[in-house]
């Protein structure tokens, strides 16, 4: 069940080569862990807002330096990574940020290339999707198929990539354990995949909430992020939808209301 996981994965990403991991947290570390072998930069970049905890933490533990790309309201300003990525080792994102938000994943991808900065993807909220959590693209994907994802085992994450990156990090890689019965579940749960649903709730979401300052209105995403107003509360609550008050680093960093449509069983 572990090589048809991979396989499956491999497919979903494309990319050649993918390690399930226990969480999403530990292919983000093993991710750095790698840069770290390849690169003799010592920046990471990681957007100003709309990232994870551990964009912030873990290239500490490498001696990576962390710098912010500029972003408006958590989507990653392209003129600012043309410049910053210059000298950077790396760069780490979520394919949606702030998981609201669908990030040019072509156009990083073509600046990072040209200036050598290798970029990695966090697609745990655009697993299956047609145009992110894309090898194409992405050197390295990461995710995480825990509680409130799309793909929601509770449990389990990955790494995948196209170049002969493990062999680099063996030592790293053979300290995660993965129990035995989540390669079978991580399968299952794919099946579930919320994705599609998800990204077309938030359209309806946006259109109810017209009236209002829609962050990012006409992009996709998995959660709608609002302005913080008590009618949009109300909404939330009438509709039984989850939601958090911003500003948040991993949603965006000014004053809304996220509404969390990926936390909705669908």
């Amino acid at each position: 069940m572990k090589e048809k996981l991979e396989l499956r994965m491999s497919k979903l990403c494309g990319h050649k080569n993918v390690k399930i991991t226990d969480r999403g947290n530990s292919a983000i570390f093993i991710a750095l862990n790698i840069v770290k072998r390849i690169s003799d930069r010592k920046k990471i970049l990681i957007p100003k807002e709309g990232g994870w905890f551990s964009y912030k933490k873990y290239p500490k533990y490498f001696n990576f330096q962390t710098e912010e790309v500029e972003t408006d309201r958590s989507l990653i300003d392209l003129e600012d990574l043309e410049e910053k990525s210059k000298d950077a080792a790396a760069i780490i994102f979520c394919s949606f940020g702030g998981y609201f938000v669908e990030q040019k994943l072509r156009q990083i991808s073509e600046i990072c290339k040209k200036n050598d900065c290798l970029v990695i993807e966090d697609a745990s909220g655009a697993i299956g999707d047609e145009v992110l959590c894309n090898g194409k693209y992405s050197d390295i994907i990461v995710g995480s198929f825990g509680e409130w994802k799309p793909v929601n085992n509770g449990y389990g994450g990955w790494i995948s990539c196209n170049e002969n990156y493990f062999e680099k990090v063996s030592s790293a890689l053979s300290l995660v354990r993965v129990y035995p019965k989540a390669y079978e579940e991580i399968f299952n749960a794919l099946k579930k995949n919320k994705l599609k649903k998800l990204i077309e709730l938030q359209m309806k979401v946006k259109a109810d909430l017209k009236e209002f300052d829609v962050f990012h209105k006409n992009k996709r995403g998995v959660n709608v992020v609002v302005e913080n107003n008590p009618k949009v509360i109300k909404y939330c609550k009438d509709k039984k939808y989850p939601y958090v008050e911003c500003p948040k680093y991993i949603r965006v960093g000014e004053k809304a209301i996220s509404i969390e449509l990926k936390r909705l069983d669908l």
